[in-house]
């Protein structure tokens, strides 16, 4: 009852021939992990044929480590 296997993933996969960039709307190989006109990473296709995000993980990580050294500095300089 609306289980979705792996199977069901790929079925979705090989319908489409090509997959559209969620940035610029561009036409890329269904085979494409980077859009080549604005360069962002693009991963699996969805039900319409639109490539989903790849989550940036390296700026999740710079913007948690950022925000620590502000509130550790603010910890030193005014405390």
């Amino acid at each position: 009852m609306g289980v979705r296997t792996a199977d069901t993933s790929d079925k979705s996969q090989e319908k489409f021939l090509v997959k559209r960039c969620p940035e610029c709307h561009i036409n890329l190989p269904i085979e494409a992990t980077r859009c080549y006109s604005c360069r962002t990473r693009v991963g699996d296709v969805d039900r319409h044929g639109k490539a989903k995000r790849k989550i940036n993980w390296y700026s999740y990580l710079a913007c948690i480590v950022s925000w620590g050294v502000l509130i550790f500095y603010i910890k030193w300089a005014f405390f």
